[in-house]
């Protein structure tokens, strides 16, 4: 027999070939086994050895091979709601921006610090992640998913009562923030850990919660508004998120945990993977031209082309219906012709649509189009990220790599919009432009932004992975 030393939790023995698990009680009662390094699957069977070696922190996997369906089709209906409720949420700042600009809420407040927000609420959600990378290895998923269901639902409710542009700064900011990069650290590796086969159709019918919330939530929210004020509006959204993502805390649950967690920095060391530094460049400059289209759209459609508050809103849910109805879509496409090659692709025609369409648009149908079809294409990065990351490290290298380009994200997410808002005034100030010309620059920054990413994603192709997790 050869015995490989384990943590305090159990040992783990090799006999003649065969692996033999001894759990502890309490991991028997969760069906979890612990076995020797030479058990794992070879993907995961380098991360699986540093854990033993490093700190004490180990990795515990769950009996048996990915189920590719099963329970993992709860996992995807508590996603989609659980997204639903975060970065669907999220897409109705647009609206809010739209709103603030034309009623002076607060004050003459210039839009570019209203951007400043939009930014700083995403790039929150991404600077975290080292501490919520921590906190989601620590903690029971649903001990971390409840701190994120009260901090995003208290932000939102306290957002209704700020008068003062950094009042609203620090809740719909930091608050909303935190709350959304805890839920989607934690929640993110699950349908890797679910699926193989179907990884990217999962992640599709999942990540389609955001596309949901958009477009229900800016119906709901302009008409929260004209009726109620913006108060109300921020407290009955704020009430919807903790309601809805009630039962998707009870119900998630992961197929791995990690036995000694320690607090560690981002493993740089992950970037001697060529695949990451490619898809990295891709995460960056496809979240650029992301920003930008998600919360210029309403405004482009109110200031720049004289539309009213109820146009631009269906605008913004119309980019969000696409959202909906592509991000699925488009997981069977990665799944049947290739994740890399097609999300290169789709990532290009989601610039193309900025730099031919919204470019070129000067009424309200024109702007629907482009909404519709730019809204099913530009989604590819929540759609796609999951699965084109397990093409590139192993499973248990996943919440690592995921830290890393949240990292490479934030900062884009804070400066993209406004950049794009400063480019306007810059067009308007200095060039004197008027109307829709104002954004010409911004929109053709967003396209190029895209069409750069789709290259940067091609060059992954030669560095995806030989062997699958199994």
């Amino acid at each position: 027999m050869k015995n490989v030393p384990g943590d305090k939790v159990n040992e783990r023995d090799l006999e003649s070939g065969t692996t033999t698990i001894v759990a502890s009680p309490d991991e028997q009662s969760q069906g979890m086994q612990r076995g020797s390094v030479e058990s794992l699957p070879e993907s995961t069977k380098e991360a699986a050895e540093r854990g033993t070696t490093t700190k004490g922190e180990s990795i515990v996997f769950v009996d048996g091979p990915i189920p590719d369906g099963g329970y993992g089709w709860i996992i995807v209906i508590c996603q989609f709601f659980s997204q639903l409720a975060t970065w669907g949420m999220f897409t109705v700042y647009g609206v809010l921006i739209s709103w603030f600009t034309q009623n002076h809420t607060f004050g003459n407040t210039p839009p570019i610090m209203f951007a400043w927000i939009a930014g700083f609420g995403v790039s929150t959600a991404f600077w975290v992640s080292p501490l919520t990378s921590y906190m989601s290895k620590l903690f029971p998923l649903w001990v971390n998913l409840f701190i994120s269901q009260v901090v995003l639902s208290l932000g939102f409710i306290l957002a209704g009562f700020s008068t003062k542009i950094w009042q609203l700064a620090l809740t719909q900011g930091v608050m909303t923030g935190f709350g959304v990069g805890l839920n989607f650290m934690a929640t993110q590796p699950l349908i890797s850990q679910w699926f193989l086969r179907r990884r990217a159709l999962a992640m599709g019918l999942s990540s389609a919660g955001v596309g949901a919330g958009g477009l229900i939530f800016s119906f709901t929210t302009r008409l929260a508004l004209q009726n109620h004020g913006v108060r109300i509006a921020y407290i009955i959204n704020g009430a919807i998120i903790f309601l809805i993502q009630m039962p998707t805390t009870i119900l998630l649950k992961p197929r791995m945990r990690v036995v000694n967690p320690q607090f560690k920095g981002p493993r740089l060391s992950l970037f001697k993977n060529l695949g990451l530094v490619y898809l990295s460049l891709w995460s960056f400059f496809v979240m650029f031209g992301y920003m930008i289209a998600l919360l210029s759209v309403a405004s482009y459609a109110t200031i720049g082309l004289g539309l009213s508050q109820a146009q631009g809103a269906s605008i913004q849910a119309a980019l969000a219906a696409g959202q909906l109805i592509g991000r699925p879509g488009l997981g069977l496409i990665l799944d049947a012709f290739g994740r890399v090659y097609m999300s290169s692709v789709v990532t290009f025609f989601a610039g193309f649509t900025c730099l031919v369409i919204w470019i070129l648009a000067k009424s309200y149908g024109v702007m629907l189009l482009f909404a519709v079809l730019n809204g099913i294409l530009s989604g590819i990065f929540f759609s796609a990220l999951g699965p084109l990351i397990s093409e590139v490290v192993p499973l248990a290298d996943f919440s690592d790599a995921l830290a890393i380009i949240w990292l490479v994200v934030a900062p884009i997410t804070n400066f993209a919009a406004p950049m794009a808002f400063a480019l306007n005034a810059y067009s308007k100030d200095v060039l004197h432009r008027e109307g829709a010309t104002i954004y010409q620059i911004s929109i053709a920054l967003a396209g190029g932004a895209n069409v750069v990413a789709a290259i940067a994603l091609m060059m992954v192709k030669k560095y995806q992975r030989k062997t699958q997790d199994v």
